[in-house]
């Protein structure tokens, strides 16, 4: 893990963690590790197993996928960790998708494709706190 925070990628394109992990290690770094799901469910059952309601843990989940959608994964989020930040993304770049994530507590709605400066300065943000 990085610094006091936990990063947990949530994306159904498996091709996405290579891109990640090519991008954000050229940013920030070889030694920046964060992991890897494919749906809100695996990440959830990480969660449950790995973090207490304490832990500062950010999240960057895609919005659109099978078994458990970001919206959902962000909710039970919400509702069982309290330190927990959530950013939402998707290539659906709609009001409609950035209103019902802000009702639902995400800090950020990152449309795609994303942007890893972005993503790469919330993250040093975070490392730094």
């Amino acid at each position: 893990m990085t610094g006091k925070y936990k990063f947990l990628l949530v994306d159904d394109e498996p091709d996405i963690r290579e891109i990640y992990e090519i991008f954000l290690s050229n940013i920030l770094g070889k030694d920046f590790k964060f992991h890897f799901f494919l749906n809100g469910e695996e990440c959830m059952k990480f969660m449950q197993n790995n973090c207490t309601p304490e832990d500062k843990v950010f999240v960057i989940t895609d919005i659109n996928m099978p078994v458990m959608d970001g919206f959902t994964l962000l909710k039970n989020l919400k509702e069982s960790f309290q330190k927990v930040e959530v950013a939402l993304c998707s290539a659906y770049d709609t009001n409609d998708y950035k209103c019902k994530g802000r009702d639902l507590g995400a800090i950020e709605f990152l449309p795609k494709p994303v942007d890893f400066e972005k993503v790469a300065s919330m993250i040093e943000e975070r490392i730094s706190s």
